[in-house]
């Protein structure tokens, strides 16, 4: 075996274990969130009044849960997009990465805190929901950080450069390089201006819905886009289906 096959294999391995490290974060973070849904000691032993309350107060826990797992999927998924390209790695992208999943390693911070917050007249609550939106905002942001410097090195650590750019939407994917700063001074504005924090949610519907749109443009045959974006589109394309029957069977 010559050096260069030894240079090779080692350079795989290595990529590997970069692999490995990553799902293993992922899968420990969403196996921390769960461990936050959890009923309190002593239940066997309560009495039905006290084991009902326990199990409501568990379904602000359930959601928040439910959500964090579904967005942190959808992070791996976009994660498992970027390494599947890859045939080398150097510093800035193992840095990159290790950016990326620090900040998906805050969602369990995360759950803890707007699930013992849910109530609005609670101090905690306000900071609970903007704390969750910067996580989702720095994590989507990372990721696109991370992206870019794949496209903008793919001809020396990808296979088959040429489909790079298409594989990670990146045509859509670069406006968050706009569209996070944008939302995050609007984040700042409803926190100073004293609006209530839900508004901030709806904000990220409609940079979700933005995004999904600019997906449908450029990437008409392929899924991806935000969730809210796709749940949207769906609903959407029902009613356009529902209106088209009802069109036809007047007609005849």
């Amino acid at each position: 075996m010559n050096k260069n096959e030894e240079q090779e294999i080692k350079k795989e391995f290595q990529l590997e274990r970069v692999i490995l490290f990553s799902d293993a974060v992922f899968a420990i973070i969403i196996t921390i969130m769960v461990l936050d849904i959890r009923l309190p000691e002593g239940i066997k032993h309560a009495d039905p009044t006290y084991v009902k309350h326990a199990f409501l107060e568990l379904i602000p826990k359930a959601l928040a849960y439910g959500l964090s797992f579904f967005l942190v999927s959808r992070f791996w998924l976009g994660h498992l997009r970027i390494f599947s390209h890859l045939k080398d790695y150097d510093a800035k992208l193992l840095t990159y990465n290790l950016i990326y999943l620090f900040s998906v390693s805050l969602f369990p911070f995360a759950v803890t805190l707007i699930s013992g917050n849910i109530n609005p007249e609670s101090p905690a609550y306000g900071w609970g929901i903007y704390t969750y939106a910067a996580i989702i905002l720095v994590t989507t942001l990372s990721q696109t950080v991370l992206s870019h410097y794949l496209v903008v090195n793919r001809e020396r650590l990808c296979f088959e450069p040429e489909k790079v750019t298409e594989t990670l939407k990146y045509k859509v994917l670069k406006y968050n390089f706009i569209t996070i700063p944008l939302l995050a001074v609007v984040l700042i504005a409803i926190s100073i201006l004293g609006f209530q924090p839900y508004y901030s949610m709806g904000a990220l519907s409609v940079y979700g819905i933005t995004m999904g749109r600019l997906y449908n443009k450029h990437y008409p045959k392929q899924a991806g886009g935000p969730v809210i974006a796709n749940l949207y589109n769906a609903i959407k394309n029902r009613r356009v289906n529902r209106r088209a029957a009802k069109t036809i069977a007047a007609k005849e």
